[in-house]
């Protein structure tokens, strides 16, 4: 063998040596360093650069709405409750269209009365005022809604929320999904700051229930609040405003704080919390007329 072949072959063994190392110098940076047992650090794909807006991962999230903020003040007086129930315009066949009042007088009296210097806020809070907790705005108003309609959802509950405000459902609990409120309905109610108060599984004439019935009505609804939303469910709402001494015993004993009737007026800390009055608001009603019964308290008679 001579000395110049060898020359040749160890020269051609250097290239070889030289270009293996290239080829697993450019393997390593397309795939990453190699792991015990072959595996790599990165994925073998190359990334793919996904245009904003092609996928819904890169879309921003929809905003989720505020719930109205805490009630806070040193007002611990009376306070206006409305009530309202089916929020839309009646038909001329509707049957007790009085109830109904349409979406466009709600908004026009919710925005008056914001105008005016009210504050919406909830029962419990009032109760909380007046039982030493934080005090309330300077005048503020609870907007109760009976039953559970769709509407309360739908069209109540952003009326109230451009307002900044929380209403007070007084949930017929048998109306869930019937052509009422949807679970889901309910739970974007409490997520935009509602309370959800009972006003019994079936809307009985509570007076006329034997007292099984009525335990029944009392109790059981509450529960059911209390499991299905994770609600205290504190105040109960008479069916109809129906209520004697045996009733309003049966909603004390049932662990209610208080309860709200029809009667008219301007509830307060004075009044049997079992007896609480409301102001009754009629589809008829214009905003300024509203407006004019909270502020006197003066109202119509009657209830659903």
């Amino acid at each position: 063998m001579s000395g110049g072949s060898a020359a040749a072959r160890q020269r051609r063994l250097t290239i070889i040596v030289a270009a293996l190392v290239v080829v697993a110098v450019a393997l390593v940076m397309v795939t990453g360093p190699l792991k015990p047992g072959g595996g790599s650090s990165t994925s073998s794909s190359p990334a793919v650069a996904i245009p904003a807006g092609t996928d819904s991962a890169s879309k921003p999230a929809a905003a989720t709405p505020a719930a109205p903020k805490p009630a806070t003040g040193d007002y611990r007086g009376p306070v206006p409750i409305l009530m309202y129930h089916v929020i839309k315009a009646p038909t001329a066949s509707t049957p007790m269209a009085e109830l109904w009042t349409p979406a466009e007088t709600f908004k026009a009296t919710i925005e008056l009365l914001k105008k005016q210097g009210y504050s919406g806020v909830t029962l419990d809070q009032v109760w909380r005022a007046w039982s030493g907790g934080p005090g309330l705005p300077e005048k503020p108003l609870v907007i109760s809604f009976d039953d559970g309609f769709l509407s309360h959802a739908v069209t109540a509950r952003p009326i109230l929320q451009a307002a900044g405000w929380p209403g007070v459902l007084n949930f017929k609990v048998g109306n869930i999904g019937k052509g009422g409120l949807t679970t889901a309905q309910v739970e974007g109610l409490i997520a935009a700051g509602w309370e959800i108060d009972s006003h019994t599984l079936n809307h009985p004439d509570l007076t006329a229930s034997d007292d099984a019935s009525l335990k029944t009505e009392l109790v059981d609804s509450r529960k059911l609040l209390q499991e299905k939303f994770n609600v205290p469910a504190n105040f109960f709402c008479y069916p109809a405003g129906k209520n004697d001494a045996r009733v309003r015993a049966a909603v004390e004993a049932a662990g209610y704080k208080g309860a709200t009737t029809v009667e008219p007026g301007v509830a307060s800390k004075s009044d049997n919390p079992y007896e609480l009055p409301r102001i009754r608001v009629n589809g008829s009603d214009s905003a300024a007329t509203v407006a004019a019964r909270v502020r006197s308290g003066n109202a119509v008679s009657g209830g659903y």
